[in-house]
């Protein structure tokens, strides 16, 4: 199959990093990739939240949260929660998809693209049990400006978390999260791995000196932001919700279908496309940059 002998030739030539600095380089370009996307978040997570009788459109989130609150108080509030997280997320995810890629390295039964997708669902799953409680405070921080007497400030929501439901209370919404991130992990990685390989094997030698330029990092994993949040979004509404009203995720979804039918699963996806597309392209490309250095 020609594609999966894309991956095999693009694969072949590049060693496995080593977990230290795939930590590294997987922190700074997760960071960068949440300062990016985190307006975009926040309207999305106000969308999902919300009726449609407060925000029936995206434009009228955006306009309402603008005068409102402000660029800083409204769209940017509770990012030093996410900030902290995608750093550890991304380092997670690119730790754990190249230590079970390398695993399965040594194994001749598995074709490239099934290492891809195995590995693609061990790290989102790795990364579903970290991201849970910083997702919980953010979204929690995000709605914070909605409602009144909510704590508008990490420490307090964390305490307040802490209070109401305990230490477990922070991985609120893990079911929803882990759903979203496995299959999530697997498109992710999926999509990248074959539009950069696709584009490398475009090139007059076939891709033999493994080198992908600037447009073609950015183009496959602007590709990778995008399949993966099309593909996950109703299990996304899912989590927020959850995390948001403290319910379990069948009386999350029931109360979904019960208010807004089908659509209500995917308020929000309009900005959270737009968003992947940047926040993705600058996530891989960083991490791709610094892998080389």
């Amino acid at each position: 199959m020609e594609t999966d002998s894309v991956i095999i030739t693009e694969q072949s030539r590049q060693p496995r990093n080593n977990a230290l600095w795939d930590i590294v380089n997987g922190s700074i370009a997760g960071a960068l990739g949440k300062t990016i996307e985190y307006p975009f978040d926040t309207v999305k997570v106000r969308l999902q939240t919300q009726g449609a009788h407060l925000f029936p459109t995206t434009w009228s989130c955006i306009r309402y949260t603008y005068q409102r609150e402000g660029v800083l108080r409204g769209f940017f509030q509770g990012i030093g929660s996410p900030i902290c997280g995608a750093a550890v997320e991304n380092a997670v995810l690119f730790v754990s998809y190249n230590q079970c890629a390398k695993l399965l390295d040594r194994e001749t039964n598995f074709s490239s693209l099934q290492k891809i997708v195995v590995s693609g669902a061990f790290a989102g799953s790795c990364a579903s049990l970290v991201l849970t409680p910083v997702e919980l405070i953010k979204c929690r921080l995000q709605v914070s400006n909605l409602a009144s007497g909510k704590p508008t400030k990490i420490i307090p929501t964390i305490k307040s978390v802490l209070q109401e439901r305990g230490v477990l209370g922070l991985w609120q919404g893990q079911s929803g999260t882990l759903i979203r991130e496995l299959f999530g992990g697997i498109t992710w990685f999926s999509t990248y791995e074959l539009m950069k390989g696709y584009l490398l094997h475009r090139h007059e030698d076939g891709g033999a000196d493994g080198k992908s330029t600037t447009w073609e990092l950015l183009v496959s994993g602007a590709s990778a932001g995008l399949a993966f949040n099309a593909s996950i979004f109703p299990a996304d509404t899912l989590k927020s919700k959850m995390q948001t009203e403290q319910i379990g995720l069948f009386s999350c979804a029931r109360k979904i279908m019960a208010q807004a039918g089908l659509g209500g699963f995917y308020r929000g996806l309009g900005i959270t496309l737009a968003r992947a597309v940047p926040a993705n392209a600058v996530v891989f490309y960083t991490y791709e940059t610094l892998s080389k250095m």
